[in-house]
């Protein structure tokens, strides 16, 4: 079975789920890894960049910090993806 890219969508559905506490970051990883594992063909850049960020979401930060990639941060990669200017259509 071929592993389709995800969407947009569906990457700003990971973002908000681990920001609300719904999922963990290692979940989100391993959401990622599978795209990044499978070498899919993400053809829009901003999916690639966002699957990138995910994939590594679960790194551990400094002693005194949970993670190296705080609540701040992952919210400020999620406002760039909402902003971020969609794809022109295909000229095939």
């Amino acid at each position: 079975m071929s592993l389709t890219p995800p969407s947009r969508a569906e990457v700003e559905q990971q973002f908000q789920r681990l920001l609300s506490g719904e999922v963990a970051q290692d979940e989100v990883d391993r959401w990622a890894h599978r795209y990044i594992a499978a070498d899919v063909e993400v053809v829009d850049p901003v999916v690639w960049t966002a699957l990138g960020r995910l994939h590594g979401i679960d790194l551990p930060g400094w002693p005194d910090r949970g993670w190296l990639h705080d609540d701040e941060q992952v919210a400020g990669w999620l406002e760039e993806l909402r902003g971020s200017e969609p794809l022109p259509p295909a000229d095939y």
